[in-house]
């Protein structure tokens, strides 16, 4: 019997979701992104989760979308099961780390841009290749669209190159790239510091923002207030978190262990 191709751990509030099919180089075909949707809801429904990772076995994080799937009329369904993945990252209330061990092409590359964090080992190398097979990115452009300048996406979109992961930081796809011995601490110090902080402040934050980049700057502005407002007058997190500062001690969202740590 095969081996399922993600694994699913939970450790100190932080799920780690794993692609575990390196043979296949965690190429995005139905089996995987089953396995990896049905991780992520289970993250999601789990209230002791707090931060979700994801990540990969082997020397590519995934090589996007599996073209020998691709050809089979039957299994075009999993286009759109890729599309409710980066829909599931992209509007995830809980934060989702990407731990990028590897190589990432085409539609994984969007998915390493979609993380809210995402730190890559310095000799990955990332790149939206699909320009290369002569094909247009599909949905994946509108999710970037919003994230990245203008002149980021021309870059990545149109050259379609397997870029450095340092020049994928320079663009914002990834947010920091570091040696491979220290991929883990770095994503350690990310998921700590997110844990720390109110668990609906971020989901909170996280929908205002997205919203955000798309408005002018008075409706930025309006969006912003309605927030505050809504956090002072009506949340229990927010008059926790204010009571905690003013008495000098951990919100109860933070366990002892993390406020100690």
């Amino acid at each position: 019997m095969s081996s399922p191709p993600t694994r699913y751990q939970v450790a100190s509030g932080v799920a780690t979701i794993t692609m575990d099919a390196p043979e296949r180089r965690n190429a995005f075909g139905s089996a995987l992104m089953r396995s990896l949707m049905g991780h992520f809801q289970q993250a999601q429904d789990d209230p002791a989760v707090r931060v979700i990772v994801l990540t990969n076995a082997g020397s590519t994080f995934s090589a996007g979308a599996d073209l020998k799937e691709g050809r089979d009329p039957s299994l075009q369904p999993g286009r759109n099961l890729f599309h409710d993945i980066l829909d599931a990252v992209d509007q995830s209330p809980k934060p989702v780390i990407g731990r990028i061990a590897g190589h990432a092409a085409g539609g994984a590359a969007a998915l390493v841009a979609l993380c809210d964090i995402s730190v890559a080992v310095d000799t990955a190398r990332i790149g939206i290749t699909e320009a290369r097979l002569g094909l247009p990115p599909s949905d994946v452009a509108a999710y970037l669209a919003h994230r990245l300048p203008y002149r980021s996406l021309i870059e990545a979109f149109l050259t379609a190159e397997m870029m450095p992961a340092q020049r994928a930081v320079e663009l914002g796809l990834v947010s920091a790239a570091v040696p491979a011995d220290e991929l883990d601490a770095a994503v350690a110090r990310y998921a700590e510091a997110l844990i720390l902080s109110g668990p609906g402040a971020i989901a909170t934050t996280k929908r205002y923002l997205q919203a955000m980049v798309q408005l002018t700057q008075d409706q930025a502005k309006a969006l912003s207030r309605e927030a505050m407002s809504a956090s002072f007058i009506d949340s229990a997190e927010g008059a926790e978190g204010v009571a905690a500062f003013l008495e000098r001690r951990p919100p109860r969202w933070v366990s002892p262990t993390e406020a100690a740590g």
